[in-house]
This record gives C-alpha cells, structure tokens and sequence, in this order.
C-alpha cells in the first residue's frame, strides 16, 4: 500500500512539472476588424496577415471596399501586416493599426505604377 502511494505521489509530483503553468501556454489571441478600401484606378489584391500567421485574402475592384475580421495574435502596437499582391507576388507591404480604414493606391509613374497603402 505504501509503495503504491509512494508511486502514485512520484507520478503527479513528475507530471506536474512537465505541464506547462496556464501563462506558458501561449500568447493571447484575439481579433482584428478592419476595413480595406481599393483606391487604385483597376482592381488590386492581398491579404492582412496577423503575427500569429492566420491571414485573411482579398480581391477588391476599383472603388470597392470589405470589412473583414480575422482572430490571431497582433504585431507590436496592435497592428496587423498588408500585403498588396500581383498573381502571389508581394509589391507592398507594411504594418498598419486597424481602428481606420486601410486604403490601397496605385499611382502611375513613368514605368508601371507603385503601390502604397496609408499605413500608421
């Protein structure tokens, strides 16, 4: 009987230390809504990307704008990462805050056009 408590209190006492305490777990989640606003003169694409990887993609015609939430961990400031893309090719990117819209440009210059959101 001794030996079977002394073997169960070896068990818990073991195991209690290779669980990780409630704070080590991981960071907290939670969500971002955010507005994007397509500003450029054709359609652009992108994503909004969270520090903790989850994204959301988008596809917004000239003049069209979509609310969206995603949950995730957020970037230092809580701001979240844009990315605007052509065919899975970064062109911008920058950390932005959530509490505005984001609005996306394309400007034409002398070859092409650049792209540049206003990112705070």
């Amino acid at each position: 009987m001794i030996r079977s408590l002394l073997l169960l209190a070896t068990v818990l006492f073991t195991v209690g230390f290779a669980l990780p305490a409630p704070a080590q777990i991981g960071p907290a989640t939670r969500g971002a809504c955010f507005l994007v606003r397509n500003m450029a003169p054709f359609a652009l694409a992108g994503r909004v990307v969270m520090k903790s990887r989850q994204r959301y993609t988008f596809v917004l015609q000239k003049g069209q704008s979509r609310r969206a939430c995603i949950e995730g961990e957020m970037h230092p400031g809580d701001k979240v990462e844009l990315v605007i893309t052509v065919f899975a090719i970064p062109l911008f990117v920058c950390y932005t805050q959530v509490d505005q819209p984001i609005q996306l440009f394309a400007v034409r210059q002398e070859e092409g056009y650049k792209y540049y959101a206003d990112c705070r």
